[in-house]
């Protein structure tokens, strides 16, 4: 195992605190003796990465590779990769099919005929600059589109019970 291999955790009984879990992909940012520190991204918010050292007998190595280009571009930002070290990923503030509330007036809604106070519901669980994908038919409404669904900050939002 060397640094820029791609790998596969295989035991996460040691790392669930970090909210990691079996089957997560990750990368070897630094091999120490026993172990090596794997920088993994969160699979249900883009936003969220965590720098964890974990025991060489808990991953597999991946088949894929890591280009130099991008092994040359990782190098230059080590310094600010490794700032997130031991960070525990985030369990996302809403979940498939929750019935939620757009609590706020914007424009960039309004463009499209959503307005505070529309009710929709959630159609993925993954969030994506800091956002979830809503889906606001059968609102009864003078909307510019129906059917369709719509990235909405997760801030933007609240559950309706």
């Amino acid at each position: 195992m060397k640094k820029y291999d791609l790998i596969c955790l295989k035991n996460d009984s040691p790392y669930k605190k970090y909210g990691v879990e079996r089957n997560i992909h990750g990368m070897i940012i630094d091999v120490l003796q026993n172990h090596v520190q794997v920088l993994f991204f969160n699979p249900r918010n883009n936003d969220e990465f965590t720098l964890i050292n974990v025991n060489k007998s808990d991953i597999a190595l991946d088949k894929e590779v890591v280009s130099e280009n991008i092994k040359s571009l990782l190098g230059e930002n080590i310094e600010k990769l490794k700032s997130r070290e031991n960070y525990i990923f985030t369990s996302p503030k809403f979940k498939l099919f929750d019935k939620v509330e757009l609590i706020v007036e914007k424009e960039k809604y309004s463009k499209f005929g959503l307005h505070k106070g529309y009710i929709g519901f959630v159609i993925d669980n993954i969030v994506i600059n800091n956002s979830v994908e809503v889906d606001f038919t059968d609102l009864g409404k003078n909307r510019l589109y129906d059917g369709e669904t719509f990235s909405i900050s997760i801030d933007d939002l609240k559950i309706v019970k």
